[in-house]
């Protein structure tokens, strides 16, 4: 032991004495512990993850992102007479989750919202005079039934648009609003397109947003064909 380590005093011996009794226990509990490398074999039984996705506790999602139901709960209970009755519990649907309101508020807006942009265009090119925004908005989109039945149009289709019968509802949806539009801007008056047009081209628009983009491409072309061979124009 060096000079600059020796204790001086009987506080230094102490804490010195303390500290080689940590250090050697230390030592010998480390002792018991193998110092060896983890086994890298695979475990010979399902591990927790395995046994999440059997029973599908990880993804609650099915195909086409279709949220999937919880399994239903069965209940056995014992009779007084000693004989079992066994109850299945299924959890009722949250509302909410089945008919996303946000959604249709969100998308009820937003349709509205382009209704009034169109019925806005339609005037400002066919009309006399430039329409007054206020006005125009009160009396296409406020006092009116247009987003109402834009409300119950997305309440009942939007949830389902994932379904084929609703794409297929959307698909003729498109075909029919664009080539109408098509048809009234190129051989109706003026007064014809300036009512028919906003309400088929919201109704167009939304269409092709909720098909399948393979659905959509397939309307358009039919949209674009058909105006290309009755030799009207798109702008």
């Amino acid at each position: 032991m060096s000079a600059s380590s020796t204790p001086h005093n009987r506080r230094e011996r102490r804490a010195q004495a303390h500290a080689q009794a940590q250090s050697k226990s230390i030592a010998s509990a480390s002792k018991g512990v193998p110092l060896s490398l983890p086994s890298r074999t695979p475990p010979s039984q399902k591990t927790l993850l395995e046994i999440a996705e059997e029973r599908q506790l990880l993804n609650r999602r099915g195909d086409n992102d279709a949220v999937v139901d919880p399994p239903s709960i069965t209940t056995t209970t014992i009779n007084p007479d000693g004989s079992l009755s066994t109850s299945s519990d299924s959890p009722s649907p949250d509302p909410l989750h089945s008919t996303p309101l946000l959604d249709v508020i969100l998308y009820t807006v937003t349709l509205t919202v382009i209704h009034f942009t169109l019925t806005f265009l339609v005037h400002h090119q066919y009309a006399s005079e430039p329409p007054s925004t206020g006005p125009l908005f009160l009396s296409s989109s406020v006092f009116s039934a247009t987003p109402f039945l834009f409300l119950v149009l997305v309440f009942i289709l939007h949830p389902r648009a994932s379904h084929l019968a609703a794409q297929a509802l959307f698909a003729a949806m498109s075909i029919v609003a664009g080539g109408w539009l098509v048809y009234a801007t190129n051989d109706e008056p003026y007064m014809a397109v300036m009512k028919k047009a906003p309400a088929l081209g919201t109704l167009w628009i939304w269409a092709v947003i909720e098909m399948r983009w393979e659905w959509a491409v397939v309307c358009l072309s039919l949209v674009g064909g058909w105006g290309w061979w009755k030799g009207y124009t798109f702008f």
